[in-house]
């Protein structure tokens, strides 16, 4: 018993050194480029020119999203973010001395940007989304930094995260990144700061790089790290779906470049209006975003895309769903149209709209039941009230309207059950 125990111990201090000597050797930033520019002698044009620059990278990035305030300051950070591990806030990145950046160099938020690791070497948890991030340009870079400090501070202190043991302890992110975080590209990267007239090229780094699409479309394994495997092929994330925006998954559900530029830029098109957490996104970044970005993204994520190919409207619904039928004639139709053809700028067509045709109900379920709140789109667009029917259906008859809806219009023949619905977070 005395030997096994000698032993135990033995392997334990073992593993102990060993984890230490991973963490100081193999676990800190790589390689930092030098900045793009001698940032410390810009002239005031020069400087003008590069906040103006990074302001683009910051509303491509899509930085307030995280980083505004509850009370709507766009940088003060305390965003939640849900996580099955428990709750991240969005951190305070004005140039505030005591709770902000104001003491990053350059080099600082590159480090932050690309190896998730701040000034002291407190490892970031990956809900900044560094792992996309790591490709970005040292010109995008530095312009963003040059934009992040002439902001207003704004002295807030930062929200720690809440998150269960052992998730709480940020030395283990080192081990984390040391599996899941990519290494930067060996070569330079072709930013959004320099001319590109690639478009395609473009549209990946939007994607890929500063857009970080992929963070919230792309399955997470169980160290909730993405699946390389599954790139893009959708996700549930704080109780919503995050659609499938691969090429052959876009045009399972009627999308083309062009309804994919129009949804981007304005928030609407005919598979519906942004919601959920992607109506931030048209708010704080692609609204902003220049028409030839905004084609540069829609091209790159239709690539090699097959013909459009929604389901068609069955018409035999009404019958096989007589209950759902006059729910939605009682309910729904008075704004959407007794044949899903829906009113401009009041409410979504439901004949081609995607919440109906995915397979994971989860979208449809929460619109039907929380609504959807009146929104300003971009310039004089507006999108009309839905109203949350949560207090007006049971359990069957939610069912029996979200089967209706499914099997109409979203190409679905088999009907989901009370449980599968009822049982629908959100």
């Amino acid at each position: 018993m005395r030997r096994a125990l000698l032993i135990l111990a033995g392997l334990l201090a073992f593993v102990v050194v060993a984890a230490v000597i991973v963490y100081v050797a193999f676990t800190g930033p790589g390689e930092i480029p030098p900045a793009s520019r001698d940032l410390a002698n810009l002239s005031a044009e020069e400087r003008a020119e590069m906040a103006q620059a990074g302001e683009y990278v910051a509303r491509t990035g899509d930085c307030v999203a995280c980083h505004k305030s509850p009370d709507g300051l766009s940088l003060a950070g305390g965003t939640p973010m849900e996580t099955p591990f428990g709750t991240i806030y969005g951190s305070n990145i004005t140039p505030s001395r005591d709770h902000g950046i104001s003491g990053y160099s350059a080099d600082d938020l590159y480090r932050v940007m690309v190896y998730g690791i701040a000034p002291g070497g407190s490892h970031l948890y990956p809900a900044m989304p560094y792992t996309s991030y790591h490709a970005i340009s040292r010109a995008d870079n530095d312009a963003l930094w040059v934009w992040l400090m002439a902001q207003e501070p704004v002295e807030r202190p930062n929200r720690p995260a809440e998150l269960i043991f052992p998730f709480n302890l940020r030395p283990l992110l080192a081990f984390w990144n040391l599996i899941y975080r990519p290494d930067p590209p060996d070569q330079p990267v072709h930013g959004i700061t320099a001319p590109q007239e690639d478009q395609l090229a473009r549209g990946r780094y939007l994607v890929e790089v500063l857009g970080h699409c992929s963070e919230c479309h792309t399955p997470r394994n169980l160290a909730y790290a993405r699946k390389a495997d599954a790139h893009l092929q959708g996700n549930v994330i704080e109780d919503a779906l995050a659609p499938d925006i691969t090429p052959a998954g876009l045009a399972r559900r009627g999308w083309n470049t062009q309804d994919l530029e129009r949804f981007l830029g304005q928030g609407l098109s005919p598979q519906g209006v942004m919601t959920f957490r992607m109506f931030p996104v048209l708010s704080h970044s692609t609204k902003y975003m220049t028409p030839e970005d905004i084609a540069a993204v829609a091209t790159y994520l239709m690539q090699d895309a097959p013909a459009p190919t929604s389901p068609e409207p069955r018409p035999e619904a009404i019958a096989q769903n007589a209950e759902g039928h006059n729910h939605y004639l009682g309910l729904c139709a008075g704004c959407h149209g007794a044949n899903g053809e829906g009113q401009p700028y009041g409410s979504v067509p439901l004949r081609s709209n995607t919440s109906t045709m995915f397979d994971n109900p989860l979208n449809l379920v929460r619109i039907i039941r929380e609504g959807i709140p009146a929104r300003h789109l971009t310039g004089y667009q507006r999108m009309q009230e839905m109203p949350a029917f949560k207090d007006r259906l049971n359990d069957a008859e939610l069912t029996a309207l979200v089967n209706y809806l499914r099997q109409r219009w979203g190409g679905h023949e088999q009907a989901l059950s009370v449980e599968a619905v009822t049982d629908t977070p959100g």
